[in-house]
């Protein structure tokens, strides 16, 4: 069943027996489907099988993305409203886009209340820090819970908006300890602050890394430059010995912009014929198969690191900076090799360990795909979201 509310676009209803279960909504999602879209998706299907009705409110500008096609996909029930982005920062664009979106704040207000209004939920799941911000008054501090996939900047401003939202929900839900760490940093109590890592229910692959060459890196993910896709290429072009050994598979989508640069890079560097542009690929298996060695040689702190989770259920090492939550899944010369960021030359030398010792490939594979299981199991993260939820409610 479909239809049009005053809560704006309403997905795939569910069926009357499922209306009986106690209903979680979760709020947020974009039109690309990022680390945040995949895990809102994994919590969604985890607290359905554990007996709760999943309800999503995600945001009408998203269009119909991959995101949506997703939902779609799983069977969830949504609301389209009009989330979208406000800007702290005083440059002339991010200005412009908060503007847009508060001229639509009271169409936005509507369409949130109206959706909670018909699911009538247990708790609210709230994922984007500038939703939150939009709908502060209308948070509740017995109910509502923020998700919290980023690292917040050291920045009196970012404080102050996560200190007001702190004060409007009931618990603040970190992905990693770095995540925890930056939240207190700002003067957030701890008491409020619960860590749960995120987690996947993902079989793996069939077939161990390869450990014949040439050795396949994958780069997986967002492409931009944060990600650190420019010093993987400096990395690559260091390693002139190993030139027929070695490949780097680029997975994802990201700024056509920024993609053209580093073509040109490739180019310039000479080493355009080490890489494989492989686009969007949303079988994960898909694409652990055809790598050995998953990199992430990340210039930011990255909040979690679902790549280096991914890789690690999949059996395959990971190279990676020592930024944000990357550190607490990578145990260094254990299950991977733990680099400082921006620095090619060590990344291209953590490369030329698994060109010198292939045999590390799969010692490192399989520490991981055991850590992996032991502490980061999907049963583990679905039942501490679920405590939490049970204590909000």
């Amino acid at each position: 069943m479909t239809g049009i509310s005053p809560a704006g676009s309403v997905g795939r209803a569910p069926q009357a027996d499922a209306r009986a279960a106690p209903a979680v909504v979760i709020v947020g999602g974009g039109n690309i489907v990022s680390g945040r879209e995949i895990m809102m998706l994994a919590l969604g299907r985890g607290l359905r099988a554990a007996g709760y009705r999943i309800v999503f409110i995600t945001s009408l500008w998203s269009g119909q993305g991959d995101f949506l096609a997703r939902l779609r996909a799983d069977g969830f029930e949504f609301y389209r409203v009009r989330l979208g982005f406000i800007s702290i920062t005083l440059s002339l664009k991010p200005i412009w886009w908060t503007l847009d979106q508060l001229r639509y704040w009271p169409a936005l207000v509507w369409g949130y209340l109206g959706a909670i209004k018909k699911a009538a939920p247990v708790a609210v799941i709230h994922t984007n820090w500038h939703h939150a911000l939009l709908l502060l008054p209308f948070l509740n501090r017995r109910r509502d819970i923020y998700w919290s996939h980023e690292i917040i900047p050291a920045s009196r401003h970012y404080g102050v908006v996560f200190r007001a939202i702190a004060r409007r929900v009931r618990k603040m839900v970190c992905t990693s300890n770095a995540v925890a760490r930056a939240l207190e940093a700002h003067g957030i109590d701890p008491a409020k602050i619960a860590v749960v890592h995120n987690a996947l229910l993902l079989d793996g692959v069939s077939q161990g890394p390869d450990t014949s060459f040439p050795l396949r890196l994958g780069l997986i993910g967002l492409i931009g430059e944060w990600k650190g896709h420019g010093d993987a290429l400096e990395a690559l072009a260091l390693l002139r010995d190993s030139a027929a050994k070695v490949v780097l598979k680029i997975f994802g989508k990201g700024d056509p912009d920024y993609i053209a640069v580093l073509h040109e890079k490739a180019t310039s560097l000479g080493i355009q014929d080490r890489l494989e542009w492989c686009g969007f690929v949303s079988d994960q298996k898909e694409i652990f198969q055809a790598i050995d060695v998953c990199l992430m040689p990340s210039r930011l702190a990255e909040s979690f690191g679902l790549s280096a989770l991914e890789a690690g259920m999949c059996g395959r090492p990971v190279i990676c900076t020592d930024m944000g939550g990357l550190p607490e899944i990578v145990i260094n010369g254990q299950t991977g090799l733990v680099v400082p960021p921006s620095r090619p030359d060590l990344l291209a030398s953590a490369i030329e360990t698994f060109i010198k010792r292939p045999d590390l490939i799969v010692a490192m594979g399989t520490a991981g795909r055991t850590r992996v299981e032991k502490e980061f199991s999907y049963s583990r993260f679905v039942d501490r979201f679920v405590d939490v939820i049970e204590a909000v409610g």
